[in-house]
């Protein structure tokens, strides 16, 4: 029977996002015994799945019937953040069966990859598209600049073709986090009392976990740098050339702010805590010797920050509401009455946001 936590004591994102100290719910413990990792993680899985899916569904649909009204470069990472979000949402109904198993894991192996690549490809791509519509939000209001030869399309009615390139090194970025997953030599391995535990032993370097950490720095920087530069704008005095109009420079700082948001509350958490984590899961030696132990108060944390990063798809939503004009409405129509959603009517209302 191999070990929860193996003699290499190497550490990786999709390792630590099932593991926990002294594997409770298994060998007589009780979930009880760990509840942060066998009740709040479930509770805001569940939160995430039951809002976050039909919110994301919702704002999918509205953003392919938007056309090229909203700006090709916006709707193309608009649209690509909602499918992201989905994606992870999708993957929640298997890491609840498993934590409510619990540490459990019932489907086949191929599964067990599957579901650990679509959460952190999903979770890593969405934090680039966010970047993205970061800075393409400030380049609408920071009005046209000099073109420069191969840049990319990050204004919001910059050409699909630079845009698209934006969009697939970001879902590259995004596999790249995922890749262990599907590089795993063993996805399942047994554990205490019979169970099968998915990816929770160590199987990459340490080193993964501190790369993800750099690549959300980058990102939260350059949505940070976005807002400073948004909120700079709009108090300043307007410069030559034609201005903005002030409900679209207003929803775009709307939208950054938004982002930004949700990076510090739900995001940040995570990945504040991901290093000191990983530092104390390297420093431990020997295992629990077949019995529950309590988790550390880090344990504790990191774990609570798992469940806050799963509740960054349900904000996502409330973002478009409140900084694409009418997006309510459009959902409305799209969910509640059919008659109203001819493609035209969802094309005006969100050009008026643009």
């Amino acid at each position: 029977m191999f070990p929860h936590n193996p003699p290499n004591n190497t550490v990786s994102p999709r390792s630590e996002m099932n593991g926990s100290v002294g594997d409770p719910g298994v060998r007589g413990c009780s979930p009880w015994d760990d509840p942060a990792r066998f009740i709040v993680v479930p509770a805001a899985y569940a939160m995430a799945l039951g809002l976050g899916l039909p919110a994301n569904v919702a704002a999918l649909a509205v953003f392919v019937r938007s056309g090229r009204r909203l700006g090709q470069a916006l709707r193309l990472y608009l649209l690509n953040l909602a499918l992201a979000d989905v994606l992870f949402t999708l993957t929640l109904p298997l890491w609840l069966t498993y934590y409510l198993g619990p540490a459990h894991w019932p489907f086949p192996e191929a599964a067990c990859r599957a579901a650990g690549a679509a959460y952190y490809a999903a979770t890593y791509a969405a934090v680039a598209f966010a970047a993205l519509i970061s800075l393409c939000r400030c380049g609408s209001v920071r009005g046209p600049r000099p073109r420069a030869p191969g840049r990319l399309a990050l204004r919001r009615r910059g050409p699909a073709r630079p845009a698209r390139a934006a969009c697939a090194a970001a879902w590259l970025a995004g596999l790249a986090c995922a890749a262990p997953s599907l590089a795993a030599p063993h996805a399942l391995r047994p554990g205490p009392g019979g169970a099968a535990r998915c990816l929770e032993h160590g199987w990459a370097r340490a080193g993964l976990a501190y790369a993800t950490v750099a690549f959300f720095a980058v990102a939260f920087l350059l949505v940070l740098a976005a807002y400073v530069s948004l909120a700079r704008a709009l108090t300043a005095p307007s410069g030559p050339g034609p201005a903005p109009a002030g409900p679209h420079r207003r929803a775009a700082k709307t939208m950054v702010l938004g982002l930004l948001l949700v990076f510090a509350l739900c995001l940040a958490p995570y990945h504040l805590l991901l290093a000191p984590w990983v530092a104390g899961r390297e420093g431990a030696t020997g295992g629990d010797g077949g019995e529950c132990r309590a988790a550390s108060t880090l344990d504790v944390l990191h774990t609570l920050s798992l469940a806050l990063l799963s509740l960054n798809s349900c904000l996502d939503p409330l973002i478009y509401c409140f900084s694409v004009r009418r997006f309510r409405q459009d959902c409305w129509a799209l969910g509640c009455r059919p008659g109203l959603g001819a493609p035209g009517a969802h094309v005006a209302s969100l050009a008026s946001s643009s």
